[in-house]
């Protein structure tokens, strides 16, 4: 079977947009063609990379979708993300918050069969609807502490959602790439396991090595033809 000749890093992106209150003063038939419009644009980009769309609008006033986005091509990303304002609909959407990380791509001796994309290890991400994302900055004592320190208490912190079946946590590192150190993003099939062990992790002593850990925002996975409709 072919295999990946090297490791490669994965870049993802988080956008969250705002949608503009003058589309929704455009009649029916004008908004019926420009989402359809911008459906398209931003379906033709999924065969290359990982997508998912989530509603933000009615839990947050300054956000309305989240567009997470990842490739093993950081400018194939970047021209994607820029996309999304270029047709339809998207003319009429304002970012609200962009956040950029990357995670540590497949091991080189994965098989292609494994990954999507021939990147992306399978159900790893976007596994469930329920997602609670934030950016994080670690406090500077935290680069301080010793190695062994650090992993006990990181290690403290994974028995705890280790203890929740349903639960995917994935963290993107955005040192030198954006503001914060990392992107936590916790997936859950439900959102009472969600909460408990987001108030869990809390009480963690690693908790006190962050230094900043908002905004917070919770996210709940929906096709984009449903965002839309449901916004507009």
């Amino acid at each position: 079977m072919e295999k990946i000749k090297k490791s490669a890093n994965i870049y993802s992106s988080f956008m969250f947009v705002k949608l503009q209150p003058e589309f929704r003063r455009l009649i029916s038939n004008e908004k019926i063609a420009a989402k359809q419009e911008f459906e398209n644009m931003v379906g033709s980009a999924q065969e290359k990379l990982f997508l998912r769309t989530y509603m933000v609008s009615g839990l947050r006033s300054d956000a309305d979708i989240l567009f997470w986005r990842m490739s093993d091509d950081l400018p194939y990303l970047q021209e994607v993300c820029a996309r999304t304002f270029s047709a339809g609909a998207g003319r009429y959407l304002t970012p609200s918050y962009c956040y950029l990380g990357v995670h540590q791509g497949p091991d080189p001796a994965a098989q292609r069969k494994d990954l999507d994309f021939g990147f992306l290890p399978k159900d790893t991400f976007g596994r469930y609807r329920y997602m609670l994302l934030h950016p994080v900055v670690k406090a500077h004592t935290w680069y301080e502490l010793s190695d062994e320190e650090r992993a006990r208490m990181q290690a403290a912190r994974e028995q705890v959602v280790s203890r929740y079946r349903d639960i995917q946590e994935n963290f993107f590192a955005s040192y030198g790439l954006d503001e914060p150190d990392m992107i936590v993003a916790r997936e859950a099939k439900s959102l009472e396991d969600l909460t408990a062990a987001t108030h869990e992790l809390r009480q963690q002593r690693i908790k006190s090595f962050t230094c900043a850990d908002k905004p917070v925002f919770l996210c709940l996975g929906r096709d984009l033809r449903e965002i839309m409709d449901a916004i507009s």
